[in-house]
């Protein structure tokens, strides 16, 4: 199968582990990234500078991306650059480019990982038999909503005949929140985020501390894991906190920020340090209070680092309860607590969950290659 894969930087990390299982599997796959001033650092994309010109090129133009080429082949994987972001005549010259594109590659199918830009809409129109459309968030997080994304889904969604949701949660949501019918709407899910193996030190020794990492937003819930670890440092009192991320922070933790056990880190993190950060941790913490799914819980796993997480979203269908992690109730101090001490009080049972996680990357839910093979039955329907 010949296929197109249109996706966005904030994906990367999800999306090169899919790309390289469908090149594997033998589809023949070009795959275009949209680059703006906004993207440059995102996943595992890492560009100090956008190149000042519009248009599309290959992944090579920029250098700090051939670094990929250990992972995944990269002579089909381009960039369409938008220098100035995506509104403006620039944007829609690139939008032109985009669809032009399209046409010349004569592609059986275009994947659009999230919906497409305003500009593609009407010339999307020709190719819609060949569109399907992943959606990661049902409906926007909290603290997040896009009315440009609402828009895009109530046009997109009449002329789209297939969408990927990734997890079963997610249905319902997405097809009450836009009117979608559910027989236009299939499910497959995330595996683990393997290409973080790349980065860091592998010979990364476990340190004595619990890991909070990815970007600070309010559904993200870090005052409740802090006052969680209120309470697990009466016990544990040589455990420290870390969270790792950049983004405002949404509640005052200046009272936090005086405790010796608690390290606030509130800048992007690089690959290298945040695969160091996740290998040294004892556990990596998800205190959400709504979610979809979490490349959190996927990039520990990726690293066999057990995860505590709420039971909002996909969460529960990411994670083993009891064999890959424990799953809590969101906003609930006390169970959190609860958690994160039994982890403390059992190195075993945390080696076990270890061991657990490696096997289902290589066979169970964590294995790109069942997802691949999840997408193309899709894809064939």
């Amino acid at each position: 199968m010949k296929i197109l894969y249109y996706s966005r930087t904030c994906f990367g990390d999800c999306d090169f582990p899919l790309i390289k299982a469908l090149i594997a599997q033998g589809h023949d796959v070009t795959v275009l990234y949209s680059m703006t001033p906004r993207s440059l650092k995102s996943t595992v994309f890492n560009i100090n500078q956008i190149i000042p010109k519009s248009g599309i090129f290959p992944l090579t133009a920029y250098s700090e991306l051939k670094i990929f080429s250990s992972y995944v082949p990269i002579e089909n994987i381009y960039i369409a650059n938008e220098p100035v972001g995506r509104f403006g005549w620039s944007s829609f010259m690139v939008a032109m480019n985009v669809l032009s594109f399209f046409k010349k590659g004569n592609y059986d199918l275009i994947q659009y990982i999230e919906t497409p830009s305003l500009f593609h809409f009407v010339p999307l129109w020709f190719f819609r038999n060949k569109l399907v459309v992943t959606i990661h968030d049902g409906k926007p997080h909290t603290g997040e909503g896009d009315r440009q994304e609402d828009i895009r889904r109530s046009i997109v969604k009449w002329y789209v005949k297939k969408f990927i949701v990734l997890n079963k949660a997610e249905v319902d949501v997405f097809a009450k929140g836009y009117n979608v019918p559910k027989d236009r709407i299939f499910t497959s899910h995330l595996g683990y985020y393997d290409m973080l193996r790349m980065y860091g030190d592998v010979n990364k020794k476990k340190e004595n501390y619990v890991l909070f990492f990815g970007r600070i937003s309010p559904y993200k819930g870090v005052e409740y894991l802090f006052r969680a670890m209120e309470r697990v440092h009466k016990v544990h009192p040589n455990v420290k906190v870390i969270v790792a991320g950049s983004g405002e922070m949404y509640f005052d933790a200046s009272e936090y920020e005086k405790y010796e056990y608690v390290k606030i880190v509130n800048r992007f993190i690089e690959l290298d340090e945040l695969a160091d950060l996740i290998r040294g941790a004892l556990f990596t913490v998800c205190p959400y209070t709504d979610a979809t799914q979490s490349g959190v819980v996927y990039s520990s796993f990726a690293l066999n680092t057990p995860v505590i997480a709420t039971n909002v979203g996909g969460l529960p269908e990411m994670i083993d309860n009891g064999k890959t992690g424990i799953i809590v109730p969101p906003k609930d101090v006390d169970a959190l607590a609860i958690a994160i001490q039994s982890y403390l009080d059992n190195p075993v049972l945390l080696q076990q969950m270890s061991e657990n996680i490696a096997e289902s990357a290589r066979l169970g839910k964590g294995s790109w290659n069942v997802i691949a093979k999840e997408y193309v039955e899709i894809y064939n329907k």
